[in-house]
């Protein structure tokens, strides 16, 4: 009974076992479906060669409007008077680094000219420009220059580098990127350089074009060019900028050992020579990055300036005069003194211009890259005769050298009276869109008398050379720096009077006064450099820079020194040709060219016996 009992208790649940394993089985294929569908944790494998280099990321502000041609209508940006800072901490150390790498051979005498290549090589410095997935450094205008500084100590190689940083720019704007890919590697890698081949001989003959160098295109659609430039090395790409059509200018790029070309000392001759176009980029984009080299040259010409006085620190440190060292002649300290000014302001410039370049959207800034290498071509000059006259006879080769690698900087491109032309007719051309109504009815002054008595009452101060200074500078400078910022303000303010005293009394011909636009274009220069050095100061001193109170004393010398010469120069503007003897001058001049013979006689000449 026991066992019937047992045994029929468990006939009904004879099915249990294969319900229980089939719920089983059914559970575990779930789990193996679930477990494919949720995300599951895996190792994988970069291929690091394949990724793309990120780009390097700009911090650029809105666009403002125009600097220095803003100055020419008395108008003052003075949110520039909080002096530029472009580099972060890590953009700032990256480039000490490279700065250091570069010091270590340039300023080793024994290190030769292919040393100083190699290292150039070695940092990448003939790609700098480009942008980091071509190899480049994405270099800003701002590195540019503390790397000049350095490269500058061989000038050769400053200006062959300066020249291949500038193409660059335009070659990357100008050719399609299919072109431009294939080019990069080769122009990067420092074994061929790019000369810019722009100026040109001035004509012999009155019929004779200003511009002759003109380009072709064949049959089968090849460029070809003829004419001839001013260049210094033919040997490797050559950027030559030519007339097509009669009627615009293009840029194009001849290829090393490219047929048709011939050179001759300082010059390169193009006959059918091929070469490729720059299509990409528009005339206003080219003159904008042609400009650059404007700026590059500025910082040559002031570390060639700052070479010499080194080496007349050398020659006088040894030396006694009168039982006295040389080093405590005041006359000679004074010297020294004037050139560490020049250097400072020079220098304060050009990175101010630089700052603008590299922190504003769609810059205008090609004035200001004028004005630097204006004002310190001007005074280099000056400055480097009175530090040659120091050692005298004794240093002859390596002053004749010195003094012949200054000649080659000012003169480089072109020379004072085009920059100077270039600087005072932009600025007028600037000044003239918004004062052209009040031009016209101050050269009309008898249909406009309601106008011409309201503008004596607004100009009299302006006419005892006393403005009210309006402006405010010093609120945003140290508190130091008032008086300084005043003679600044004084400065600005007088030139709107300056240009509507010019456009009112030439009128369109204003073109030709070369001696007066000359003198507006010089006493605007002098305004950009007195505005960068009391920026600069004011930030070295607010953060508290080593030697920041010498660079205040810098900053109020050079201002006050500046403002005279401003002064000087806008007011023998303002008082015509005949007060400031330009007339006779010129009148002067024309004799002398006219006559061949003797224009005056000896002094011992005499009528009777």
């Amino acid at each position: 009974m026991n066992i019937a009992r047992k045994v029929s208790s468990i006939i009904p649940y004879h099915t249990a076992r294969k319900n229980v394993y089939r719920k089983f089985r059914f559970s575990a294929s779930n789990l193996e479906s679930s477990a494919q569908s949720q995300p599951q944790v895996r190792e994988e494998k970069y291929d690091f060669e394949d990724l793309k280099v990120l780009e390097r990321v700009e911090r650029r502000k809105a666009q403002i409007s125009p600097f220095m041609k803003d100055v020419f209508m008395s108008i003052f940006n003075r949110d520039l008077l909080a002096y530029p800072e472009i580099l972060n901490k890590e953009e700032s150390a990256a480039l000490d680094n490279r700065v250091a790498a570069l010091e270590s051979v340039f300023s080793d005498p024994k290190k030769t000219k292919d040393d100083r290549r190699n290292a150039l090589i070695q940092t990448g410095m003939y790609g700098a420009p480009t942008s980091l997935t071509n190899g480049g450094l994405a270099m800003n205008y701002t590195e540019s220059l503390r790397y000049l500084d350095v490269i500058s100590t061989d000038l050769e190689l400053g200006l062959e580098l300066s020249d291949h940083w500038v193409s660059l720019n335009v070659l990357k704007l100008g050719l399609s990127s299919d072109v431009y890919q294939k080019l990069v590697n080769d122009l990067t890698s420092g074994e061929e350089t790019i000369s810019i081949c722009i100026r040109e001989k001035i004509p012999e003959r009155l019929m004779q074009a200003d511009f002759r160098t003109t380009a072709e295109m064949d049959g089968k659609g090849v460029w070809h060019l003829n004419g001839e430039k001013v260049c210094t090395n033919s040997t490797g790409y050559l950027l030559v900028l030519c007339l097509v059509e009669e009627t615009r200018f293009k840029a194009f790029l001849v290829h090393p050992r490219a047929s048709g070309i011939s050179s001759n000392k300082n010059f390169v001759t193009f006959r059918q020579t091929p070469a490729t176009p720059l299509d990409e980029i528009t005339e206003e984009a080219l003159s904008q990055t042609l400009a650059a080299s404007r700026l590059y040259t500025a910082t040559l010409c002031r570390n060639s300036l700052k070479k010499s006085m080194q080496t007349v620190l050398e020659y006088i440190k040894p030396r006694y005069f009168s039982g006295k060292p040389l080093t405590e002649v005041p006359t000679i300290r004074a010297i020294v003194g004037d050139t560490l000014l020049k250097q400072y302001a020079s220098e304060s410039a050009e990175y101010f211009t630089a700052g603008l370049l590299d922190g504003y959207l769609q810059p205008d800034a090609e004035l200001e890259m004028a004005m630097c290498r204006n004002f310190i071509a001007n005074h280099a000059q000056q400055q480097l005769l009175q530090l040659l006259a120091i050692p005298g006879m004794e240093m002859q080769d390596r002053c004749l050298e010195l003094m012949e690698d200054m000649r080659l900087l000012t003169l480089r491109g072109e020379n004072s009276d085009n920059i100077n032309m270039y600087i005072a007719l932009n600025g007028i051309h600037h000044a003239g869109k918004s004062m052209a109504t009040e031009i016209k009815q101050m050269r009309n002054p008898m249909f406009n008398p309601s106008f011409i008595f309201k503008k004596i009452l607004t100009d009299r101060h302006q006419e005892k050379d006393n403005p009210k200074l309006t402006l405010y500078l010093s609120e945003h400078l140290h508190p130091t720096l008032k008086q300084s910022a005043e003679k600044l303000e004084y400065c600005v303010l007088r030139m709107r009077f300056t240009c509507e005293t010019l456009m009112s009394r030439h009128g369109q011909e204003i073109g030709n006064a070369f001696t007066e636009l000359t003198r507006l274009a010089e006493a605007a220069t002098e305004i950009l450099a007195m505005s960068a050095v009391l920026a600069r100061a004011s930030r070295a001193y607010c953060i508290g820079l080593r030697n920041s109170e010498l660079e205040m004393k810098l900053s109020s010398c050079f201002v006050e020194k500046s403002k005279e010469r401003v002064q000087k120069l806008l007011l023998e503007v303002n008082d015509g040709e005949y007060l400031n003897m330009d007339h006779f001058r010129i009148q002067f001049g024309k004799k002398v060219i006219d006559n061949k013979d003797v224009i005056v006689e000896k002094p011992t000449a005499r009528v009777f016996w």
